[in-house]
């Protein structure tokens, strides 16, 4: 797992620090594409946590995760039958777009 070598790595070079302080200007936004045909979105949920937690035990500050509908490639049952419905094409222009929007907002408020 990327995320648990660089973790225990960054752990042995004393990088991960006991409070894991902030660091200044260090500012991370978590994007997660997720099909949930059995439970929607809760299925991508402790992917994104797991991936904000890597980022904060380092002390950057997480200004959002977001969460896209995405189609389930590999599995047309899944990406049709599931929780969310169709969701083939997904993520589409328009989901990208109000993604590129949200992204927007959050960096003006940095």
């Amino acid at each position: 797992d990327l995320l648990m070598n660089h973790h225990n790595r960054y752990r042995k070079e004393k990088r991960i620090k006991i409070g894991s302080p902030k660091l200044s200007g260090r500012n991370v936004i978590i994007f997660c594409t997720y099909s949930g045909p059995h439970t929607g979105i809760n299925e991508a949920i402790p992917a994104a946590k797991y991936a904000s937690q890597y980022f904060e035990h380092l002390g950057f500050t997480i200004l959002d995760e977001l969460y896209v509908v995405g189609e389930f490639h590999g599995s047309e049952e899944a990406s049709t039958k599931g929780r969310l419905g169709d969701i083939r094409g997904r993520p589409n222009e328009k989901d990208l777009a109000d993604v590129k929007q949200r992204v927007r907002k959050l960096l003006e408020q940095i």
